[in-house]
């Protein structure tokens, strides 16, 4: 009788083989398709103006993609408190993020963020929520799949037992992004956004 068992773990063991060891021992460099080297660190909350910088360079699309709603005009003052907000994470417990920066002539550029967040007071929860920007400059070039394998990693760091995406339906790039991770994953779509729960692997 022909079974599929042998199949099954053969796919999750190479599955596995990407997400092995901790964060802290990926190189610290990573390069796009085309070539591009990039730094790869974890956020901090001295990050806190990058981010305002990475929000001024994106487009109206990909802000509202990213926030769920448009977001053309911002007062500054709440962008730069917004923006502390985001980056005061300790990539233990209640939060968490993944920044690739760009160094440029002017200085560091933060040019995609993959970010963890658990709910507001449950530092042990087992499930994180993830989200991920990426400057319309920068997409379509590989750096995405990559921060967001460093992502799970991060999440393995948090000891998170799952993640979960809330996506707009019709976001195909981004749900693609996130099952080009292969892990075990539930998806169900309603009134327009797809939720994608990720099993963190072991």
């Amino acid at each position: 009788m022909p079974t599929f068992a042998l199949p099954v773990q053969n796919w999750q063991a190479e599955v596995n083989k990407r997400y092995v060891g901790a964060y802290e021992e990926q190189n610290e460099i990573i390069t796009t398709r085309d070539g591009t080297a990039l730094k790869c660190r974890l956020m901090s909350p001295a990050d806190a103006p990058l981010l305002v910088d990475l929000y001024n360079r994106l487009s109206p699309e990909s802000r509202r993609r990213r926030f769920h709603y448009p977001l053309d005009i911002v007062d500054e003052r709440k962008l730069a408190e917004e923006s502390q907000r985001l980056a005061n994470v300790d990539n233990r417990t209640q939060g968490g993020a993944v920044v690739a920066i760009e160094q440029a002539a002017d200085g560091e550029h933060i040019v995609a963020v993959a970010r963890l967040m658990r709910p507001a007071g449950e530092p042990d929860a087992p499930e994180v929520e993830a989200a991920i920007t990426v400057r319309d400059d920068y997409q379509g070039r590989g750096l995405g799949t990559e921060l967001l394998r460093r992502m799970v990693l991060l999440a393995k760091r948090m000891h998170a037992e799952i993640i979960v995406a809330e996506i707009e339906a019709d976001n195909y790039a981004a749900v693609r992004l996130f099952r080009e991770l292969n892990l075990v994953t539930v998806a169900t779509t309603t009134h327009g956004e797809t939720t994608m729960r990720m099993e963190v692997p072991a």
